[in-house]
């Protein structure tokens, strides 16, 4: 089993994740209010489409990680995540050098690069984890690292 100190997403560089993590001021009318995100996304296609991924607590244990051909934007709306990410070495295989566990808390948007190591996070603490996720239809393939990869806090 491998241990990755859990670090703080306003702490931690992620190379191939753009990270909002400033608040927008809203524009408001009288029952209304929109928050829209500075973060924009180039796709690679036209056709888009999104969703909510609800996450639960577990143990922050990765066997595998996923990459997509594409980019994917991430709003969490909900709760906080335990997210792990990271790079492939030069053969093609999982850098386990580069794995990243992160925590996030809600309000956080991501954009996460075509080709980058990640897989869906667990929630920290009984709250569930939901996340709004925009991206082309598009495979995951899934990638296994040697050893379970647990995320362990900094003391």
């Amino acid at each position: 089993m491998m241990e990755i100190a859990i670090t703080d997403i306003r702490d931690t560089e992620i190379e191939g994740v753009t990270i909002l993590r400033e608040e927008t001021e809203p524009y408001r009318e009288s029952y209304f209010q929109w928050a829209a995100s500075p973060l924009i996304a180039s796709f690679q296609s036209s056709q888009i489409s999104g969703g909510v991924l609800s996450c639960q607590a577990a143990i922050p244990g990765f066997r595998e990680l996923e990459y997509h051909k594409d980019k994917e934007f991430f709003y969490f709306v909900q709760g906080t995540a335990l997210m792990p990410f990271a790079n492939f070495d030069s053969e093609g295989k999982v850098d386990e050098a580069s794995i990243q566990i992160v925590r996030i808390p809600q309000g956080t948007q991501l954009i996460i690069d075509a080709g980058k190591l990640h897989f869906v996070p667990v929630a920290e603490g009984p709250e569930p984890v939901k996340i709004v996720v925009v991206s082309p239809k598009m495979d995951s393939p899934r990638v296994s690292v040697s050893e379970s990869v647990n995320g362990i806090l900094k003391s």
